[in-house]
């Protein structure tokens, strides 16, 4: 090849790399179904520097991760021989592993990707449940430092909720789901407490949009101009049940998921440890 092609090449690498988000932080929406994370989202993708894709589907997610964790595990067995050339391979998967997490995150979503604009401070995607993946992140994006919101509701309009949109979902296994992701929530928030934010949409309705301001957008640090906060707090948090589903969404328990939920006293104590005070 000629050296002015290889000058070439070597250049059109070098733009090339420049597409991918190197001076983001990643911003994961995690939490429980139907609680408010499809709003979230919404909220945080009207800030120019935030760009929140969208879901992507759980058995895609699991192959995902498999795929990340046994090329992180060639890698890194190969470089073990201390061949100067292994060597140079694990360091060059590690320092691209980041772009790729973020190529996944843009082009295997169920919705159409968003394209980040220059200013982009934030990258992500939404994802119920995704709290699990806590330590895959922890692990694989170490050195971005992961910023995650997790989101919850009362048990009893989660439940509601889900039955409407999933009938064959029993209290008993929403109930269990339940108290497993708020118990992961605590330990993640343990973990990396100031990454960890909480949005308890029960507080949203009840306070109102400060409560959103002041515990997510604010701990973000995103710049709230006065034409977006009137227009963000007029948008309110809708319910999408009966957009996405042809059965109503349900309003009360039956005789017997009453009597249930009366037998997990802790799907309500633990809900109330998430909420927040300001009679104050």
């Amino acid at each position: 090849m000629p050296l002015s092609s290889r000058i070439s090449s070597m250049a059109r690498l070098k733009r090339n790399a420049n597409m991918y988000l190197k001076n983001v932080t990643p911003l994961i929406v995690v939490g429980r179904q139907r609680a408010g994370t499809r709003y979230l989202t919404e909220v945080l993708n009207s800030f120019d520097d935030v760009t929140i894709q969208g879901e992507i589907p759980n058995p895609v997610m699991r192959s995902l991760v498999k795929f990340i964790q046994e090329s992180e595990k060639y890698y890194r067995g190969a470089a073990k021989w201390e061949n100067p050339r292994r060597v140079r391979e694990y360091q060059a998967w590690t320092e691209k592993k980041r772009d790729l997490i973020y190529a996944m995150w843009a082009n295997t979503t169920q919705s159409r990707r968003l394209n980040p604009s220059p200013d982009c401070r934030y990258y992500g995607y939404k994802r119920p449940n995704n709290e699990f993946y806590f330590d895959f992140y922890e692990k694989h994006l170490a050195d971005q430092k992961a910023v995650y919101v997790y989101c919850v509701r009362n048990f009893v309009d989660n439940y509601l909720s889900i039955s409407s949109r999933w009938p064959d979902r029993t209290i008993e296994m929403v109930a269990d789901d339940y108290l497993k992701s708020v118990e992961h929530y605590r330990k993640i928030k343990q973990a990396a407490p100031d990454r960890v934010l909480l949005f308890n949409l029960d507080d949203h309705i009840k306070y109102g949009f400060g409560y959103l301001d002041k515990n997510i957008i604010e701990k973000l640090d995103l710049d709230l101009k006065e034409d977006l906060r009137t227009y963000l707090a007029g948008m309110g948090a809708k319910n999408q049940t009966v957009n996405v589903s042809a059965n109503p969404r349900r309003e009360a328990l039956t005789n017997e998921e009453e009597a249930y939920l009366l037998s997990r006293p802790a799907l309500h104590t633990e809900f109330q440890k998430l909420c927040c005070d300001q009679s104050g």
